[in-house]
């Protein structure tokens, strides 16, 4: 056997397993996808494996592109495998969404590629990125002020960004690219060229074609090493980050938020804004940062001749329009909310004695995701006792909650408008327990 196929079966045996899979392989019909597609299809001798070839066509260079799809399928014909191809709309999505050329391809490509594996029964695709391209990519987030999760670059095994249920391998992270250029020339693989490989108005070409072959010809020839060594240490401390962060959210008595370090702030922050979405670039994160302890900076990350100025500040309130999402999934979970309270929730199936300090709802009554947030002009909220809603600004008014502090008051919307708690309120009337109750849903926010 091939040296190089030697090491990429020890290599895949090690990292992947050696048990019978389907995988679905990603080629472009570029040099670094044909050399996948042969390398995997003739370790299929020693591997129990079936295999998928999937070919996103772009739709962006016209009968080049066409060439490529035509290309592929022939080659996966060669090789005795079934080939999908899919055209996708990118300039379409891009204007829809505002974004690059490059991005719009990127997430319609995964989202084919995370579809075609669970149309054939297969959770994992397998991409051909290689060391340079991790170190390309090291460096783009670099260039763009990432912090320890961006620097730690890509990972051999990861969740799809389209699909969760879907994993990506990337078996060749550990080979350079000169060695596949070998393994190519010496099994007479042949490639299709990509045009747009050599424009240099895209950032990532710019990396590859200028800044790296300048670097390692006149600074560092190992730059390539370098940055995969700063890419494993930053993974390994985005890992310890990230479990921290995870252990403080799951925490029953959870240190103040003040008291965290910056970095452990940022983790959860990054955790919380990624579960909603996809941007937790670093200046969403620290103004959510800020904002949760109002202008008090931490003593880790002020000089000690203004800290005490500075903490003499109390935190600001957040704006009435402030909504955070919380998803009621597991047995128990917790958010900080943007001005430092604490929201805590959990399953029982007992009630607490006098409530203990927590509001109980029949759990049945509650979607698995709701939304937190500060009251709207028409709010109506049914109080526990009550035949009908009433305006929750009149129950206000009839509690005597000052003026100032009803707009800061927390309500938990079940996502129609209907208000199934509201802070300083028992739950509401079809929330309440039952006889008939089974589960209960404890809810509790603690004030900084």
């Amino acid at each position: 056997m091939d040296g190089f196929l030697q090491q990429l079966r020890r290599h895949w045996a090690e990292r992947f397993g050696s048990g019978p899979r389907h995988l679905v392989v990603a080629v472009s019909g570029g040099l670094d996808s044909m050399v996948l597609l042969h390398s995997l299809a003739r370790l299929r001798r020693k591997f129990p494996w079936q295999l998928t070839v999937a070919h996103c066509h772009h739709g962006l260079r016209g009968a080049q592109a066409d060439g490529d799809a035509d290309w592929v399928r022939a080659q996966s014909a060669a090789l005795g495998l079934p080939c999908v191809v899919e055209e996708v709309a990118v300039r379409t999505a891009a204007a829809a969404s505002r974004e690059s050329l490059e991005m719009a391809a990127r997430r319609l490509r995964h989202a084919f590629l995370a579809r075609s594996a669970l149309s054939v029964g297969s959770m994992e695709v397998v991409l051909a990125h290689h060391a340079q391209d991790q170190a390309e990519l090291v460096l783009l987030r670099l260039l763009r002020g990432s912090g320890s999760d961006g620097l730690a670059g890509m990972k051999e095994r990861s969740p799809s960004p389209a699909d969760r249920r879907v994993s990506l391998l990337r078996p060749f992270l550990g080979f350079d690219r000169g060695t596949l250029e070998a393994f190519a020339r010496n099994h007479g693989i042949g490639h299709r060229e990509d045009a747009s490989n050599q424009d240099l108005s895209i950032p990532r070409n710019r990396i590859r074609h200028q800044l790296i072959p300048d670097w390692m010809a006149h600074y560092s020839p190992a730059l390539p090493r370098v940055l995969a060594r700063i890419a494993d240490i930053a993974a390994h401390e985005s890992d310890y980050l990230r479990e921290q962060a995870q252990r403080w959210r799951d925490s029953l008595h959870p240190e103040p938020w003040a008291s965290l370090h910056v970095a452990l702030q940022r983790a959860i922050l990054r955790i919380e804004l990624l579960e909603q979405g996809p941007n937790a670039d670093f200046d969403v994160v620290e103004r959510l940062r800020r904002a949760r302890c109002g202008s008090v900076v931490d003593k880790h990350s002020v000089d000690p001749a203004v800290a005490p100025r500075a903490q003499a500040n109390p935190c600001h309130p957040t704006g009435p329009s402030e909504t955070v999402s919380v998803a009621f999934r597991g047995m128990r979970g917790q958010r900080v909310l943007p001005e430092g309270s604490l929201f805590r929730w959990k399953r029982l199936k007992r009630p607490l004695p006098f409530g203990d300090g927590w509001e109980q709802l029949d759990a049945t009554t509650v979607p698995e995701t709701a939304s937190l947030r500060h009251r709207r002009p028409g709010d109506r909220f049914q109080r526990l006792g009550q035949s009908n809603a009433a305006r929750l600004q009149n129950l206000f008014i009839n509690q005597r909650v000052a003026v100032a502090e009803r707009a800061q008051r927390w309500v938990l919307d079940l996502g129609d408008g209907s208000l199934a708690w509201v802070e300083g309120f028992s739950a509401g009337e079809r929330h309440r327990l039952t006889p008939s109750t089974t589960e209960i849903l404890a809810i509790q926010i603690q004030k900084p």
